[in-house]
Order: structure tokens, then C-alpha cells, then sequence
């Protein structure tokens, strides 16, 4: 058995799965570039639980200038994010991606994992692309998360049928 990072003493790499999952934390936690389909489920049960798990499902899911990504221990999917390629009404001459489906298990919320999912995609998009800002319409009760990550508040408060208030931010990558 391999352990995750090297900060998982030797001892408790010892003594097999059953118990090493006592000792699971952020620090074992790692971001990972997946696909679609592995960000769905928690999409879905955090953020559109009261539609068909079909709504979770994006147009451009598939496409190959989106990418997803998430916070796993493990087998455990803990927080995801998916970027897509996409203009930014507010600030068009800028190359930009759009933060969607941005999501954190409900038991796991306010322990980090999605600051370090963002940070990850954050990360990624600086490195692999050429893409100016980063830009999301995020629910009014997450928004003080994404002003807290450095993200600028563009435009009022807006309704999103289905899925409440929300509003525009974007940050430079």
C-alpha cells in the first residue's frame, strides 16, 4: 500500500485501509483533472436536488475546451468544479473561462476543500491556457466564499429560475 503524501507517518501507512480511514484529513486530500462524469453526482446533490438528475448535466459538459475537477480522498469525491470556455458579457475583449457546478460534499462545507478545488482550477487555467479571467455566477449564499478567494462582484443581484438569487464575479488568473 501506497500512502497519498508523505505526511501520513509511516506507522498509520502500517496498518492497512480499515483504520488509515480514521485518519483521513485535508492533507491527504488532492485535486484531480476528471471527467464529466465524476463531477455529476455531487453536482446534482448539492446544487439542483430537487430536479432530475438530468439538470445536472451542462451543454458543455463534453466539450473539449471544459474541464473538470475535484477534491478526492481516496474513493471519495469532496468537492468539484467544472470550467468551460466562455466569454464574459462584462468584459468581452478578455479570453475567459466560467465557473459552473462548483460544489462541496454538505458534511465536508467550511473545512477548505473548496477553496482548494478553486485554487487547483485557478492554478490549471494559469498554467494551461491563455485565459485572462475566471468568472462565475454564484448563488448570493456562497458569494462572501468567492469575495474571500479574491473574485470581483460585477452588475446587481439576479434570479435564476429553478435555482435562487445569484450574482456575476470574475477574478484575473
Amino acid at each position: 500500500m501506497i500512502c497519498v503524501k508523505a505526511e501520513i507517518p509511516k506507522e498509520i501507512c502500517d496498518i492497512g485501509d480499515e483504520l488509515k480511514a480514521i485518519y483521513h484529513s485535508k492533507d491527504t486530500a488532492k485535486v484531480k483533472k476528471v471527467s464529466a462524469e465524476i463531477v455529476r453526482p455531487l453536482r446534482h446533490k448539492v446544487l439542483r436536488p430537487s430536479l432530475p438528475f438530468e439538470s445536472s448535466i451542462m451543454d458543455l459538459d463534453d466539450h473539449d475546451y471544459t474541464f473538470h475537477f475535484c477534491v478526492k480522498e481516496e474513493f471519495r469525491i469532496i468537492s468539484v468544479a467544472s470550467v468551460y470556455h466562455e466569454s464574459f458579457v462584462e468584459l468581452p475583449k478578455k479570453d475567459a473561462y466560467r465557473l459552473r457546478g462548483m460544489a462541496t460534499e454538505p458534511s465536508e462545507q467550511g473545512k477548505g476543500y473548496g477553496k482548494m478545488v478553486l485554487n487547483g482550477v485557478i492554478d490549471y487555467l494559469s498554467k494551461e491556457t491563455e485565459s485572462e479571467i475566471l468568472w462565475c455566477n454564484a448563488r448570493t449564499a456562497a458569494f462572501e466564499f468567492y469575495e474571500k478567494m479574491g473574485f470581483n462582484i460585477v452588475g446587481d443581484e439576479f434570479d435564476i429560475p429553478n435555482l435562487g438569487p445569484h450574482k456575476k464575479g470574475f477574478i484575473n488568473l
